[in-house]
């Protein structure tokens, strides 16, 4: 599927549910890929408004302020984000965030632990084996085994978390719901799928 073609598939998603965060979200990261940047803002600024907690929205919504010459607009969002991302542990939105503070010559929050040089926390044993969660960046928590069968279950067991995923069923519901999905269908599943792989930042293959 073609970029445009994503840009139109979630702009309906994102106006079928002005609540559903996934599309918005979704809509402004093709945008941002799409070299759109004032396009992209108010889906961005909408996906944190619905999900504060959503690191890497801060992180884009900020670059496109900066692209679209917001400097001021863009350090204020991504000082939050930064903020969002070390609460939380989500350690890839983080280590961008700061690189563009830094690179902005903007100051980073010094509460921060990683971002400011001190040791970082302890992790669990799981980090040890290399895994890192794809959507949050954490090192811990990997799955116990794959959520479903089939290559792209594999997929999901060796690069999201098991708090990713537990977030994605619920989001998943909802866009079966939303999009009167029919699993069944090999359109259904693809469908389906593509917005998986969206909402867990896994590459398509």
């Amino acid at each position: 599927m073609g970029i445009e073609e994503r840009i139109e598939q979630f702009r309906n998603m994102a106006e079928a549910d002005p609540g559903n965060e996934l599309g918005h979200w979704s809509l402004g990261r093709a945008l941002h890929e799409a070299g759109r940047p004032a396009d992209a803002i108010p889906s961005l600024r909408r996906a944190v408004e619905i999900n504060p907690n959503l690191s890497r929205a801060y992180q884009l919504l900020g670059e496109c302020l900066d692209s679209t010459g917001q400097r001021d607009k863009a350090i204020e969002v991504v000082t939050r984000g930064v903020t969002v991302a070390d609460r939380q542990g989500d350690r890839m939105p983080l280590a961008a965030m700061v690189e563009l503070l830094r690179g902005w010559k903007a100051p980073v929050p010094v509460h921060l632990g990683e971002a400011t040089g001190a040791t970082p926390p302890s992790v669990p044993a799981s980090a040890a084996e290399g895994f890192q969660c794809s959507r949050c960046g954490r090192p811990g928590g990997k799955l116990a085994k794959p959520p479903f069968k089939g290559s792209l279950g594999q997929r999901v067991f060796e690069q999201v978390c098991e708090q990713c995923w537990r977030e994605w069923i619920p989001m998943g519901t909802k866009v079966i719901n939303e999009l009167g999905l029919a699993l069944s269908t090999p359109e259904g599943q693809e469908t389906y799928d593509q917005y998986m792989m969206e909402f867990l930042q896994l590459d398509p293959v």
